[in-house]
Order: structure tokens, then C-alpha cells, then sequence
């Protein structure tokens, strides 16, 4: 196996993994053992890749036996009775999921969402306008998220945080979080339990009493979408490809029901996450962000907002998106990876059904891709040598299939807020300014800036002006809402 720390008295090594921010002692222990380490976590082998090309070699080049996931009985199988895509074994059922994912999702599906990100980052700059602090802000950069994504999903947008549908998917990703955490797990340390007698398979109950209150609201949601087409007011989403075009899927309605919930839990805190740390990077590196402003009063003016169309004129603006996917990726080790087989990579043993982590984080501090990697700087890429950082997106047959989705909407509404704002700190008693800790990220799987304050502020009289003329005249505005659907 690839070399690692040596385990404990117990055989393991959770004596020695960290349970906050674990990526960063991964990396210590790339730099001693190399780029492919392996460890054990009780009778589970952990391997974790620290380049990206042992990534690619392993994840992108190797797909076909390490594309699958490693077990979550609680999370995966009796709450979502394996059909959550993320977190789906390699198999048929996943095949058919991704091909429906493929087929909303693609480079191609993602230009017809173009005219409705723009809308919605034209309503979120309004938003943005009237709000009066940071909370206010994170707010509506969250129904902005969310209203992507729903449209995506359902064609249906959200107007604001109190929408029964934005209120049910809270409720549900609240308990799918607790539940894909193995460490509050019983039947994921110790599966033997699933030996019991059912009636004696007491941590079983609750999450099966969910799973029928989850597939209640997703199947809701497709039955309108479904109501929708049959009275000729559908709009392209998801779930019309899936319902005009159901036997290329091979899935059931509840198969369709629980795939059309993935844009959501991949889509919304990861966009709120990398917004927030976009404006910690303007915070912190204000002379980037003039430069920024400077590039975008050229090309656009002061008139108009940014359009799609300008993105290609704006390489320094996009350079900015692609640093700060980067600088702090907000999934440090990815989503874990499973092998289908024994298998050997460069000399090193890897045991079938190992997890395997590409460690996100090791590569974007990569010193030689990314010298001095702690600082943020968008010239890294202006050159054209360095590709777009996806890492974060994932490997393989794995990769986030709404990557492009994303991208557009990160370009968009970074160039818009650049565009229309000066992001601000607050200023202390003494005059001086209050600024984050870059170093402090909150969460575990997926992590993102732990709250700082922040300011908004116009910098020009018209933007106010501007914005309503622009979102006034956009043929979406009104529509699109609840049941009143995008002609």
C-alpha cells in the first residue's frame, strides 16, 4: 500500500487524524511520505491524493473501477434508499442518473439558463442595494442560489426565503447532513446491526419516517412540473427532459423525484460559500479589486451592467473567478471515491472498496503550480499556461455534472457586484480596517468563511437607476414565480 503514518495501539490511525480541517495535516504528510499516502480509519483503508496527476492518473485515467462510493447504510441506503446521485454506488441505477444529469446539465443545456442567471443576478444586485447589513446580504445571495437552482431543476423560481419548497428542502438537507455524518452513525461503525431482527434495528425508524416525508415533497414537485407541461405552460428544466423523454432514463418517478433534488444539495451552500469567499478575497486585496473595476468601466461603461457576451473582453475579471476557486476550495478533500477492485497505481497496492480522497487543498497549494499559494492573485492565469482549477469540481465519471451551470453564474454576478459596488470593510474605533480571518473556514465536508462583516456601497449615483431599468425591461421578471410559469 502507499506509504503513510504508522497506525496506534488500536491498529488505526485515529489517534493522529485530526478531526477539523484534516486536509492540512494530509498535506504535512505529503510532503514526508509523497503525493499518494494511505492510513486506516478501523478496518477501512483511507487513501488520499495530493497531485493532479496522481488525481487524474487514478480518478480521471482509472475511472472505470474507481467511480463508485464508499457505503453510507444511514444516509445513502435507508434514508435516501440509494437514490441520492452524489453518494449513489457505481451501477446501473447511477448510469442512468448521470445520463439524465448529462442531458440537463451540459455545456450545451447550460446556454439556456444564461437569460434567467441574468435575470436573477439582476434582482440579487437590487437586493443587494437595499440591504443593510452583512446577514441581509448572505440572505439574499442564498435566494439567489437557490432560485438557480430550482429553475434548473423544476423551471420554477423563488422569490424570496419564506417559499414552502425553500422551507421543505431546508428541513430535508438539515437531516440528510446529520445523517451522511458516519461519526453519529451506529449502523455505520458497527453494520453487523443490520443483522438484527428489523424490529430490533431501532436506529432504522427515524430515517425511514423521513424518507416518506422526502419523497412526499420531491414527488410534489415533479407532479407540478408534470401538471405544467400537460396545460402547455412548461419551460425547459430537468425534470421536463425527464418527464417528456422518460424511457431514455431508465428511472421511476421516485427515481426522477430524488435525481431532480441534486442540483439543490450540490448547488446552493457551495454558491453561497464561494460568493462569500470572493468577497473575502475584495476585502483583503482591494488593489485586485480596483484593478478589477478598472477593466470593467473600460469594456462596459458605466451605463449598462456586464453582460455574457462581454466575458471573453474581461480576462482579468475571470481571472478573479478562477483564483478564487483556488485560493480556498470550498471541498477540501472532494466527495470520497470508492474502488470496484484491487488495483495497483505506480508500484502502491490500493484495496478494493478503499475511500480515496484527492485532497483539494494539497493541490491548490501546490508551490509548484502555485507559487507563494496563499496569496491571492488573478495573473496566475492570464497567461493561458495555467487551465481553469476544477479540482474542486470533482474527478472522472464523478466530476459535477453543473459545473458550466456554475462557472456562468459565478462569472455573472462577480463581474455584476464588482461592477456596481466597492466591497468594504468595517472600520474599528481607531479608523482601521476590520478584516476576516482568511485562515478560519467553518464545516467539515463542504467548509466556507466563517462570518465577517462587510459593506456594499454604490459606486456611482446611477447604479440604483441602472439596475431597475435593466431588470425592468427583462422579459422574465414577473413570471416564473410559484405557479405562474415562464411562457
Amino acid at each position: 500500500m502507499p506509504p503513510g503514518p504508522a497506525p496506534g495501539i488500536l491498529g488505526d490511525n485515529r489517534w493522529n487524524v485530526p478531526f477539523y480541517q484534516p486536509w492540512k495535516r494530509y498535506n504535512e504528510w505529503h510532503r514526508i511520505f509523497g503525493d499518494v499516502i494511505s492510513f486506516w480509519l478501523g478496518g477501512t483503508p483511507i487513501i488520499v491524493l495530493g497531485s493532479l496527476q496522481a488525481a487524474t492518473d487514478v480518478l480521471d485515467k482509472r475511472g472505470n473501477i474507481y467511480s463508485s462510493r464508499p457505503r453510507n447504510i444511514m444516509g445513502g441506503e435507508l434514508l435516501s434508499g440509494g437514490m441520492r446521485g452524489v453518494g449513489m454506488p457505481y451501477g446501473p441505477r447511477w448510469r442512468n442518473w448521470r445520463a439524465l444529469m448529462h442531458a440537463g446539465l451540459s455545456i450545451e443545456a447550460s446556454q439556456d439558463y444564461k437569460p434567467l442567471q441574468s435575470l436573477e443576478s439582476k434582482v440579487l444586485l437590487g437586493d443587494l442595494l437595499d440591504a443593510k447589513c452583512s446577514e441581509q446580504y448572505a440572505l439574499h445571495v442564498r435566494r439567489y442560489a437557490i432560485s438557480i437552482v430550482s429553475s434548473v431543476a423544476y423551471g420554477r423560481r423563488v422569490k424570496n426565503m419564506s417559499d414552502q419548497m425553500v422551507k421543505e428542502n431546508q428541513e430535508i438537507d438539515l437531516y440528510l447532513s446529520k445523517a451522511m455524518d458516519l461519526s453519529h452513525s451506529w449502523v455505520d461503525t458497527w453494520p453487523f446491526l443490520l443483522h438484527l431482527p428489523k424490529c430490533l434495528q431501532w436506529f432504522r425508524r427515524e430515517p425511514e419516517r423521513m424518507r416518506e416525508r422526502d419523497t412526499k415533497v420531491y414527488l410534489g414537485l415533479l407532479n407540478e412540473v408534470r401538471e405544467r407541461i400537460a396545460n402547455g405552460t412548461g419551460i425547459p428544466s430537468i425534470a421536463s427532459r425527464a418527464l417528456e423523454k422518460s424511457t431514455n432514463w431508465g428511472l421511476n418517478d421516485v427515481e426522477i423525484a430524488y435525481a431532480l433534488s441534486a442540483p439543490w444539495q450540490a448547488g446552493v451552500t457551495t454558491s453561497v460559500s464561494i460568493y462569500h469567499i470572493f468577497i473575502m478575497a475584495m476585502l483583503c486585496n482591494p488593489a485586485v479589486m480596483r484593478k478589477a473595476q478598472e477593466e470593467l468601466d473600460h469594456v462596459v461603461g458605466t451605463d449598462r451592467l456586464p453582460e455574457f457576451d462581454d466575458m471573453y473582453l474581461l480576462p482579468y475579471t475571470q481571472a478573479i473567478v478562477k483564483e478564487t476557486l483556488r485560493w480556498r476550495p470550498i471541498l477540501p478533500l472532494g466527495v470520497a471515491h470508492s474502488n470496484t477492485c484491487d488495483d495497483v497505481y505506480d508500484g502502491m497496492f490500493i484495496p478494493k472498496g478503499s475511500r480515496i480522497h484527492a485532497n483539494v487543498y494539497a493541490m491548490a497549494q501546490d508551490p509548484k503550480m502555485f507559487p507563494d499559494a496563499d496569496s491571492f492573485q488573478p495573473e496566475r492565469f492570464l497567461d493561458g499556461k495555467l487551465p481553469t482549477f476544477t479540482a474542486g469540481f470533482g474527478f472522472g465519471r464523478r466530476m459535477c455534472p453543473g459545473m458550466s451551470i456554475a462557472m456562468n453564474s459565478f462569472s455573472v454576478i462577480f463581474a455584476r457586484t464588482l461592477w456596481a459596488f466597492d466591497i468594504l470593510p468595517p472600520l474599528n474605533e481607531f479608523g482601521k480596517p476590520i478584516l476576516p480571518d482568511i485562515e478560519t473556514m467553518d464545516g467539515h465536508l463542504s467548509v466556507q468563511p466563517r462570518k465577517f462583516a462587510y459593506q456594499l456601497v454604490p459606486r456611482r449615483t446611477n447604479i440604483s437607476s441602472v439596475i431597475s431599468a435593466e431588470a425592468d425591461h427583462h422579459d422574465l421578471l414577473n413570471v416564473g414565480y410559484g405557479d405562474t410559469v415562464i411562457r
